[in-house]
């Protein structure tokens, strides 16, 4: 159970770079085939037009290497102790793999399929019209699925992030949390400019 909250302090950092990249290109093929976009951190949409391969890689690295940065540079500027780049840059390629999991219920037609029409919802009602919301209430028992499975994901996803930056910086406690929001807003809003 120890290994499952806090990989980083069993496995070797070779075997931590190889998951996460191996992941991160499973990741990318994958947003290609569905086909998906990462439009910041931690959102994705469904896309109509097929992107190209190197695109997908390209949103993928863009989403790892912003947070890395971010998180390198608070490492850098509050941690006591040395701070290795390749060490934030490795665990936080690891940590994304809870992320890069959920991304698969997205494989599932009907899932898609629902989330398309709620993403299409979504867009209606930013722009001012005044759509049918009928369609959320038929749908609701996939919504609060997909919600659910999204929610536990997403908690272990920014739990490992943390852990990882935990120990990559050596900046725990309240300090650590506080300083790992920061940078997560930061990488967040970065990421949504850039993307």
């Amino acid at each position: 159970m120890k290994k499952l909250l806090n990989p980083f302090r069993y496995l070797a950092m070779r075997q931590i770079g190889c998951w996460g990249v191996a992941m991160m290109i499973m990741t990318a093929i994958y947003c290609w085939l569905l086909p998906l976009k990462m439009t910041s951190l931690t959102q994705v949409a469904i896309v109509l037009e097929q992107p190209r391969l190197w695109q997908s890689t390209v949103e993928q690295l863009a989403v790892w290497l912003i947070f890395t940065i971010v998180l390198f540079i608070i490492g850098k500027l509050f941690s006591t102790s040395q701070v290795r780049l390749q060490d934030v840059a490795a665990y936080n390629l690891f940590a994304r793999l809870p992320f890069d999991v959920m991304l698969l219920m997205y494989t599932v037609p009907e899932v898609k399929s629902v989330m398309f029409k709620m993403q299409l919802l979504g867009e209606a009602i930013v722009s001012g019209a005044n759509p049918d919301l009928s369609a959320v209430t038929q749908y609701m028992s996939t919504i609060l699925l997909v919600s659910l499975v999204s929610l536990l994901f997403s908690v272990w996803y920014f739990y490992w992030s943390y852990k990882g930056f935990a120990e990559a910086t050596n900046i725990r406690n309240g300090k650590g949390v506080a300083l790992f929001i920061v940078g997560f807003l930061i990488a967040y809003v970065a990421s949504g400019y850039l993307l």
